[in-house]
């Protein structure tokens, strides 16, 4: 993970990571760019699984302990609860392409008592479009500045997830 990533960001990254290898599987972190291989793999995987899908961006690519990949990742830490989750609306296609392999991990008060809590599916979840992409002159490419933002509430993924423990 590169220094750009928030204090905050980290703490969730690090924490999803410790969960993820709690039980054996191996987690590569894809945040800063992906490996060499890796990317068309999981671009395999998930055309096999989900035909026609077009986007897979995430944060951690999960593996069972077999080597066989087990599901993509997108992590989001808060300070609090109080303010919104937000995805971008790259995420959001993924999200919505990737299905119940797409997973979304919030971890909430990240400098207090983190709380990890695991959703299969955020699709599920109520999103709001919080700030509309802007439009564009015909032909530009749409970078990462250029999306919109989605969000949800904390309470709504404590009330679709599953509130883990993480080993220390």
């Amino acid at each position: 993970m590169n220094g750009n990533v928030n204090p905050v960001g980290r703490a969730a990254v690090e924490l999803a990571i410790r969960y993820e290898r709690s039980p054996g599987r191996e987690v590569t972190y894809v945040g800063d760019g992906w490996p060499a291989g890796l990317i068309g793999e999981v671009g395999e995987w998930v055309q096999g699984r989900r035909p026609g899908a077009r986007s897979f961006t995430c944060d951690l690519v999960s593996r069972e302990p077999d080597g066989g990949l087990a599901r993509l990742i997108e992590v989001k830490g808060k300070g609090g609860r109080g303010s919104s989750v937000p995805i971008t609306d790259r995420h959001r296609e993924a999200m919505l392409d990737v299905g119940a392999d797409w997973w979304l991990y919030v971890v909430l008060d990240c400098q207090t008592a983190p709380a990890l809590v695991v959703v299969r599916e955020p699709s599920r979840l109520r999103w709001a479009l919080i700030t509309p992409a802007p439009e564009l002159p015909e032909g530009q490419y749409r970078g990462v500045g250029d999306e919109g933002t989605w969000g949800t509430m904390p309470a709504d993924v404590l009330a679709a997830g599953e509130q883990v423990a993480v080993p220390l």
